[in-house]
């Protein structure tokens, strides 16, 4: 079982399964108000469900406030095998209490890791499934209890943070709820594994160390020997003979037991960034056998790779295998419902990244599908990764919320860990996003004064670096690094000039999508549109900051075209004065630069490159020409500025 006290259920990472069925039809359910439906008999073996509606598995829904759980039922026959059958979810938003025949199997919370029940001894002929997934919806945002990051506080979600109880009745504050991945059966044996980790080393001359760590679990009160067959080979390029060897184990009933294989590997392909090299990856297999049976066979991609990052004050510098790295990239959030995010739309997105000549995503304070990863791992695309943490939490709460809050946070911790350790293409985690204790948010007043939440984050971080050592911990996102709202919140965009910051993680401007693109559907698109607009605002749009930034009220346009056009051309234009400032600044001061943000996560009036149907706006250009490898800045005199471009000449040869 998981060792905190919030999961009761098996934390199997890995998918091992010798057979897979997954569970895709027959589900019904029903929504409820927390804590509504057990005592009604929602989970009984004998309860009747004809009269629920019938709904499709994986699909998220909305939670609003006193619909913020979801019953699910479904029957499924005996699997016809006689191994052991594992109970399968991929995810679960965001808490999980199921029951097999009406007996109550365990719990798990938090949405983005998977979690698993060994239901061998519970299975009858005909069995039913009932799983009652809750999603709190919480108001009072600086008192949050819930880890679900951008998603229920943010102001690039549906209905804003800022703009809470502001708008009409017929807006409605909502979060994602509900099982989101697939849920299915799995025929394993006696002995699984917990998670296979792939730790490399680059050493002097060609050779990297690898230890293959593996943890190892019995489901049986039996004794049980058996043996790991490991093969370590070449994933995505020609290589030389595959490393294969055998490692024998003995684990008491219900024992769990780490054990390591240690290789060198001679002539090693290492992992680089697409701007740097290739990423070649690598793949290990291990097949386990128990009791002279075959229990499990699970498999983990890997690369080859070192990543350092320095944080001095005077400025960041990232470098992978040994090489500096200025980081040009975007915040990114897939989709808000996160069962939309399909692989042929996140392999796009990363695509869309890096013709933008981006080298890193920034997953601000949430998780991605596992598309995401493998995705970057063999496109070369660097990933700065968040905790779902975002602003302030448990403020002036009582002891108990202080506990689960710490309990949530260090468990969501530990599974991140487990989830990421072997994606080459994770860089760098961050515990919490625009934390109350960060030195720029002292307006806060009491939260910042108190260091609020600092405690937690700090013992998550260290968590962290303890479980995995190859990679830098951030304890905040916007402490050190640079959140940089000028040209848009407050100042000019001029004031961008007089910065030094040691790292942007966030820069940027909102504007309007095309005028022909399909997210018009979805918004107001009536002129003219008054300046403080309701829907507009639901969809983030910032009429303070429209006022007094560059573009301007809605009434100052003579049209929407018109309003589209000056938006678009002051975003493009604040990015490209801000990419090019901070740019010359490479290793002096500044150690990258990611925009606010790659797309929308849906139909918005955001500050993103492109819109919610992936339909570029000007800025996409200008920060793709900003970003680009070769990348060339002329300073001219105050009150000077060049007209119809500029013609340089250089000498032929070879450039430094």
């Amino acid at each position: 079982m998981n060792s905190t006290s919030l999961n009761d259920c098996l934390s199997l990472f890995p998918s091992q399964a010798l057979n897979r069925q997954e569970l895709n039809a027959g589900w019904r359910m029903a929504i409820a108000t927390l804590g509504e439906g057990e005592d009604r008999g929602f989970s009984r073996l004998d309860f009747d469900d004809d009269a629920w509606a019938p709904v499709a598995v994986p699909r998220l829904h909305g939670a609003t406030s006193g619909n913020e759980a979801i019953w699910y039922r479904v029957r499924f026959p005996r699997p016809r095998h006689r191994q052991r059958t594992l109970l399968r979810f991929d995810g679960a938003f965001l808490v999980a209490n199921v029951w097999l025949n009406g007996r109550l199997l365990g719990s798990h919370y938090g949405y983005f890791a998977p979690f698993s029940f060994d239901i061998s001894s519970f299975l009858l002929e005909e069995n039913v499934l009932a799983v009652c997934i809750e999603a709190p919806v919480e108001q009072d945002l600086s008192a949050k209890r819930h880890l679900m990051g951008l998603f229920n506080d943010s102001d690039t979600k549906p209905y804003p943070s800022r703009e809470l109880g502001r708008l009409g009745e017929q807006y409605v504050w909502h979060v994602p709820m509900g099982l989101w991945r697939p849920v299915s059966l799995e025929q394993v044996g006696h002995v699984v594994a917990e998670w296979l980790h792939c730790e490399s080393r680059i050493e002097q001359g060609d050779l990297a160390r690898l230890a293959l760590r593996i943890r190892l679990r019995n489901l049986d009160g039996r004794i049980m020997t058996g043996e790991l067959a490991i093969r370590v080979a070449p994933d995505n390029f020609e290589g030389g003979t595959p490393l294969e060897m055998r490692r024998g184990f003995r684990l008491n009933g219900h024992d769990v037991q780490e054990v390591l294989v240690e290789v060198g590997l001679v002539d090693p392909q290492l992992w680089y960034p697409w701007t740097h090299g290739e990423p070649s990856l690598y793949r290990a297999e291990v097949e386990i056998t128990a009791d002279e049976r075959r229990s499990a066979s699970l498999g983990e991609t890997f690369g080859i790779r070192d990543v350092s990052l320095q944080t001095r004050a005077e400025g960041w510098t990232f470098a992978v295998n040994g090489r500096p790295m200025f980081m040009r990239g975007a915040n990114y959030c897939s989709q808000f419902f996160l069962d939309a995010a399909t692989d042929d739309l996140i392999k796009s997105d990363v695509d869309l990244a890096k013709q933008a000549n981006m080298d890193m995503m920034r997953l601000n304070a949430h998780v991605e599908p596992p598309c995401l990863y493998d995705t970057a791992d063999r496109s070369g695309m660097l990933v700065w990764q968040d905790l779902p943490l975002i602003g302030s939490y448990v403020h002036r709460a009582d002891a108990r919320s202080l506990a689960f809050f710490r309990d949530a946070v260090l468990s969501q911790a530990e599974e991140l860990v487990h989830l990421g350790y072997n994606h080459p293409s994770i860089v760098t985690y961050a515990i919490h996003a625009d934390p109350p204790w960060s030195h720029s948010l002292k307006w806060l007043g009491e939260r910042h004064t108190e260091q609020l939440n600092r405690d937690v984050d700090e013992e998550a971080a260290a968590l962290l670096r303890s479980l995995d050592p190859s990679r830098p911990v951030l304890p905040g996102a916007g402490d050190q690094d640079l959140h940089c709202q000028v040209g848009w919140s407050h100042g000019h965009w001029r004031d961008l000039a007089g910065l030094s910051p040691a790292f942007v993680s966030e820069v940027g401007a909102q504007s309007l999508p095309n005028g022909n693109s399909p997210v018009w559907r979805n918004l107001n698109r009536g002129w003219p549109v008054a300046d403080d607009d309701e829907s507009w605002r639901y969809a983030g749009y910032q009429p303070a900051e429209w006022s007094s930034s560059g573009i301007g009220r809605p009434s100052a346009h003579p049209s929407r075209d018109a309003c589209i056009r000056a938006s678009q051309e002051y975003q493009a234009h604040l990015l490209r004065f801000a990419v090019d400032r901070f740019r010359r600044q490479k290793f002096e001061h500044c150690g990258g630069v990611l925009v606010s943000h790659l797309v929308d996560s849906f139909p918005a009036i955001s500050a993103a490159l492109l819109d919610h149907a992936r339909r570029p706006k000007r800025a996409y250009r200008s920060v793709a020409d900003a970003f680009a490898p070769l990348f060339l800045t002329v300073d001219l005199p105050e009150n000077q500025a060049a007209v119809d471009g500029l013609l340089l000449r250089l000498p032929r040869g070879r450039l430094q």
